[in-house]
Order: structure tokens, then C-alpha cells, then sequence
């Protein structure tokens, strides 16, 4: 039986999930500090802006920080996760994307440290930002080597799972969060982050590698092996149909079925003709953000898929999650940490539901009804907190949460890795996720105030930008439900393209 029709090897779920675990750790991040955000703030017993000691410890029980601090301290975590997703492009490619995660996996030994034992708010935002560069490699990285290892008909839901672990982290850490609300407890609660991070090291050595990875670095032979590992039935077809995607300058001399770009030259060549061992491949030399940028058709796609990315932040989630207990406590006072937990499980619930769905009614179409829900609930949102209807506050932001879960909250990420072609996917995703973060950041930076300022009124900005989206999205964004990466490659127009070609057009003009 051909690969490609062959059922799903469990081998290919467990390398997925044992990747998605830094995705899993940077949920617990995101949220570890939105319950016990007051007691980082406050020492107890004593008024505000007043610094209490453990007994016998030189460390102090709180850090005092006024709210703009506050959201900068926040808003560091984002520029972490900047600057992890730049580093993306250089370390998934010169160690891999499996031994990548490895190394980087130390950034959150790092900040929990740093965090743990932080004396001063400056401290305490050196650590948030190692925590923010793991977690912000890892949301790279994890959607490329889950793309380059899924067979097309399951790489949506398999690629998802980023996403689906994210929220576990921040339901778990949150739920975590409910009994060390207290002067010590945020110390414990930000150290967590050690636990998934030892079991992703353990655990990822007995993964695969990228096999398009390790084609792109002529081992071949050791590209097979990990195929092998990665497939059901006769993969030969499958595996020479990879190669041949990834061939240098020859794409326009070699095919592998009647729609792929060949016979440039009048000429059509046998698959069987071709020697592995002796093709040099498009992948070996990476191109840079430059690069990618001067080539016209993906530079489009570029700008597209960056626009997607950062209005995922600038429609509100993240002052959702980074501030729902904040928000809540207006209206539910000590409650609020309760309310702020039934949303997060709610969004783990959705996201599965996503999960189920992404593959079947396809990519475009979950952003769309997801942003669609978006800005409907922002709208009534307003409504509810402006007239104080407490309930209806509650069922907004739960269905705001669900409507982002559902499509905006994963689809992202998916089209991003499978998108772009191999020899350009690691530079486009690092600045797709770094304009993200950067979004993350802006967003943890300023809503304090902007809630402060605006009050109610704040929703409306994000169903407004949330409007905008559902536009971009309707108009330029393409479906890629299980279509291989090469067919995805045709429909957008980059199979089969002369790089070197391209750059030296660009050079001589």
C-alpha cells in the first residue's frame, strides 16, 4: 500500500505531541501570572508599595509595581518570545528542528531561576523575557517540524496541536494558580515551568527528525531511515516525491506527475533517472527575510501571512487571558479567579472541537466563522460591561474565547508551515511569529491603560480590528485543506520557481 493512502502511524502522533510540549510550556507562561498577579504586587498584611520578608530569607515576599510597570514586566514575556522567534530561522536549520528544541528548551531553566528568586522588577523582567524566548522558538518551531512530518490529510489537526497544548498549559497552571494564590506561592507557580521542559528533553532524543530537513542536507539515506519510521506501507513514491520538491534548479527537469512545473526546456525527465546522492537541493542554502522579500510571489504571500499573524493579537485575546481575572474582579470581586478558570477550560474544550474540524471543513473557512464570532461578542461585550450586566459579561468573553479557539487561535500557525516552501518556510515563520510577539507585546503593554482610559469602550477597538480581519481573510487567504505542500506550492504559485534566477533578478535591477 502507497504511503500517502496508508493509514496514520501512531509513531507520527507521539513525535507531535511530545513537540507540542513546548507549546504546552509556553501556556503555562502566558498565564502563570494572571490569578496571583496581586500577591507579585503586593506583600501581605501591610499597605501597598511596602516590601515584607520571608522569615529568614533575604528574598521579599512581593515586588512592588505600579500598573504600567506591571504591564511592562508582562509585555517582556512577548519580547522574549521576539526574539526566540527570530532565532528560529538560524537554529532550526543549522541543528534541526528536533535538536533545536533541545537546546532551546534551556531558556526556561533560565527564566525559572531568574524568576524564582527575583528581588526587584527588573530581575523579575530579565526572567519573563528567557521564558518568553523559549516559548517563542517553540511556537515556531513545533508548527514546522509537525508540518514536515504529517501526511497531508492529517497535518491540520496534527499541526493544531500546538495550539490544543498551549491552552492545556494555561488551564493546568491556572487551576495550579487556585491553591498558591499566596506570598510564597507565586515563587512555586513560576518555577512549573521546569517540569514539561525536563520531560520534552527525556523525551524528544526518541522523536524523529524532520526527513525534509535532513534531505535538505544531502543525508539521504538517514532521511529514509526516519521516513520509515514515520509511515505505514510503500513510501518510495512519497519520499521521491519530496525529494523532487526539494530539488535545486532541476525542478524544471524532473516531475513526478503531469501538473508539476517541468519541461522548461522541452525536455521531460524519469524520476528514475534521478541519482539522490548527486542533487544538489534548493534547501541547503536558506534564504533570509531579505531574500524571501525580493522574491515577488512570496513576498506577497509574506505580507499576507503577517497580517493574519499580527491581527491574531491585536483583536484582544491576549488581554483576555493575561488580564480576565483583572476584568472579572469589577464585577465578581474574589470570584473572579473562578471565572477566570471556566474560561480557559472552555477554550481547551473549543480548541479540540477545532481540532476535529480543521481538516474537514478547512482552513479559510474556521477563520472566518471564528472571527466573525469575535466580533459579534466584543460588541455585546461592550454592551454588558457598560451597563454591568455581570452574567452576560461572563457568557460574552466565554464565546469570544470559544469563537478564537476554534479557528484563530490554530489556523495560524498551520498555514504559516505549510505555506512557503522548505527553503524559505524557517525565515518566514520566525517573522510571522515575531510580528506576533511583538503584537503580544503591544497588547500586555498597553491594556491596562487602555482599560483604564477606555473602560467598556476598549472591546470595540478589537471587534473593530476584528472586522478588518474577517475582510483580509475572506478576500486573500487561500484554502489548503489536505492538499500536499507541493500542490499548495502550485496553487500559490512558488513550485517550481528558479531561486537562484529570482535573486539575480532582483540583483540586477
Amino acid at each position: 500500500m502507497d504511503s500517502r493512502t496508508a493509514k496514520l502511524h501512531s509513531f507520527v502522533i507521539i513525535c507531535a505531541m511530545v513537540a507540542s510540549l513546548g507549546s504546552f510550556n509556553s501556556g503555562f507562561n502566558t498565564s502563570a501570572l494572571n490569578i496571583p498577579g496581586s500577591f507579585v504586587r503586593n506583600c501581605p498584611g501591610v499597605p501597598a508599595g511596602v516590601v515584607t520578608y520571608y522569615p529568614n530569607s533575604p528574598l521579599p515576599q512581593c515586588i512592588p509595581m505600579s500598573d504600567w510597570v506591571w504591564g511592562a514586566v508582562n509585555g517582556m514575556f512577548a519580547i522574549g518570545g521576539l526574539i526566540g522567534a527570530m532565532a528560529n530561522g538560524y537554529m532550526s536549520e543549522r541543528f534541526g528542528r528536533r535538536d533545536s528544541m533541545i537546546i532551546m528548551n534551556i531558556t526556561f531553566f533560565i527564566g525559572a531561576i531568574l524568576l524564582s528568586l527575583a528581588t526587584s522588577s527588573a530581575q523579575f523582567a530579565i526572567g519573563r523575557i528567557f521564558v518568553g524566548i523559549g516559548s517563542g522558538f517553540m511556537t515556531c518551531v513545533i508548527g514546522i517540524y509537525v508540518a514536515e512530518i504529517s501526511p497531508p490529510k492529517y497535518r491540520g489537526a496534527l499541526t493544531s496541536l500546538l495550539q490544543l497544548f498551549t491552552t492545556l498549559g494555561i488551564l493546568i497552571i491556572m487551576l495550579i494558580s487556585l491553591g498558591l494564590s499566596s506570598a510564597i506561592g507565586w515563587r512555586i507557580i513560576v518555577v512549573i515551568t521546569v517540569v514539561p521542559t525536563i520531560g520534552q528533553m527525556v523525551l524528544l532524543p526518541f522523536c524523529a527528525r524532520s526527513p525534509r530537513w535532513l534531505i535538505s542536507k544531502n543525508r539521504i539515506d538517514e532521511a529514509r531511515v526516519q521516513f520509515l519510521r514515520l509511515r505505514h506501507g510503500d513510501v518510495e513514491a512519497e519520499f521521491n516525491e519530496i525529494m523532487t520538491s526539494l530539488n535545486s534548479n532541476t525542478a524544471d527537469a524532473i516531475v513526478t506527475d503531469k501538473d508539476s512545473a517541468a519541461g522548461f526546456n522541452g525536455t521531460e525527465a524519469n524520476e528514475k533517472d534521478v541519482n539522490p546522492e548527486s542533487t544538489a537541493f534548493a534547501s541547503q542554502t536558506k534564504l533570509s527575510l531579505v531574500q524571501v522579500l525580493s522574491i515577488p510571489v512570496l513576498a506577497r504571500l509574506s505580507f499576507k501571512m503577517f497580517f493574519v499573524h499580527a491581527l491574531s493579537q491585536l483583536t484582544g485575546i491576549n488581554a483576555i487571558m493575561y488580564y480576565s481575572t483583572t476584568i472579572f474582579e469589577v464585577s465578581f470581586g474574589d470570584n473572579a479567579k473562578y471565572v477566570s478558570c471556566g474560561v480557559s477550560a472552555l477554550n481547551v474544550v473549543i480548541t479540540v472541537v477545532g481540532l476535529s474540524l480543521i481538516d474537514r471543513l478547512g482552513r479559510k473557512t474556521l477563520l472566518l466563522i471564528s472571527l466573525a464570532g469575535m466580533t459579534l461578542f466584543q460588541v455585546i461585550m461592550t454592551i454588558a460591561m457598560r451597563f454591568d450586566v455581570s452574567a452576560l459579561q461572563v457568557v460574552c468573553i466565554m464565546l469570544y474565547v470559544a469563537s478564537f479557539a476554534i479557528g484563530y487561535g490554530m489556523v495560524p500557525f498551520v498555514i504559516v508551515s505549510e505555506c512557503f516552501p522548505t527553503y524559505a518556510v524557517g525565515s518566514a515563520s520566525s517573522a510571522c511569529l515575531a510580528i506576533n510577539w511583538l503584537c503580544n507585546f503591544v497588547i500586555g503593554l498597553i491594556f491596562p491603560t487602555l482599560l483604564s482610559a477606555c473602560g467598556a469602550y476598549v472591546f470595540l477597538i478589537f471587534a473593530g480590528l476584528a472586522l478588518v480581519a474577517f475582510a483580509f481573510v475572506f478576500v486573500f487567504i487561500p484554502e489548503t485543506k489536505q492538499k500536499s505542500l507541493d500542490d499548495i506550492g502550485r496553487q500559490l504559485g512558488w513550485y517550481g520557481i528558479n531561486v537562484e534566477e529570482e535573486l539575480q533578478k532582483k540583483h540586477r535591477k
